[in-house]
């Protein structure tokens, strides 16, 4: 059984969700999965990189965490654009010792869900 309570899985789900709200121009409902999926690959796509829409829809659901290099590589290809503060974001919940929140969106999520030390843990 996958344990999908993790604080980190349920920051990394409430930023996926904010920024998917976020991108949708009428912002009535979030952004398909499928485009904003396709939105991260093409910051990736120099690299011959992608991110798949089942790769986001298990972030959202609180599966997995995403892939650290992953992040790291859209930060550096998507440098002033959303979407390296959204893999900002995210790596500051993975790795809340090393990185900090890009935006808004990721300080909520993290003060939300990993309010004692960063990380999750109760200090």
């Amino acid at each position: 059984m996958i344990k999908t309570t993790l604080p980190a899985k349920k920051a990394i789900a409430q930023i996926v969700d904010e920024y998917r709200r976020l991108l949708d121009p009428a912002q009535q409902r979030p952004l398909p999965l499928r485009a904003f999926a396709q939105a991260l690959s093409d910051a990736l796509q120099p690299m011959q990189r992608s991110v798949s829409y089942q790769t986001v829809k298990n972030w959202g659901d609180r599966r997995y965490l995403p892939d650290p290099y992953t992040l790291i590589t859209l930060s550096q290809s998507a440098r002033n654009d959303w979407r390296a503060d959204f893999a900002e974001d995210l790596l500051a919940i993975i790795h809340p010792e090393t990185y900090q929140p890009a935006s808004e969106i990721g300080r909520r999520a993290r003060q939300e869900h990993l309010p004692h030390n960063g990380n999750g843990a109760h200090a």
